[in-house]
């Protein structure tokens, strides 16, 4: 069970590092050709400073990059992955093609 929370720890990483460094241009690039006081919100002007909407921006971007590394994370998984059975072989319903030990069925 501990291999497997380090898979999610990992993961997660694989999502939240480069989404950071991905957000972190975004956000330059960004504040680099808008400033925040030109800002408005649908029609209304942000009545707020430059720091709380720097920080604001960089959440946006970095939630959008992170779900963009998060899908590419889901998509690129193994089918071992996909089909492996959550539940050890002692505990498997009778019936169970994988009742055996064994993780996936050969078809």
């Amino acid at each position: 069970m501990a291999a497997m929370s380090s898979e999610r720890v990992q993961r997660v990483l694989w999502v939240l590092w480069p989404a950071f460094l991905v957000a972190a241009v975004a956000e330059l690039v960004f504040f680099a050709l808008i400033d925040p006081a030109d800002l408005s919100v649908f029609g209304v002007p942000l009545d707020a400073g430059r720091m709380p909407i720097y920080t604001i921006g960089f959440f946006f971007f970095w939630a959008i990059a992170a779900s963009a590394a998060a899908l590419t994370v889901f998509l690129q998984r193994s089918p071992f992955e996909v089909n492996r059975c959550p539940l050890p072989a002692s505990d498997r319903p009778a019936g169970c093609p994988k009742k055996d030990g064994a993780e996936s069925c050969a078809v």
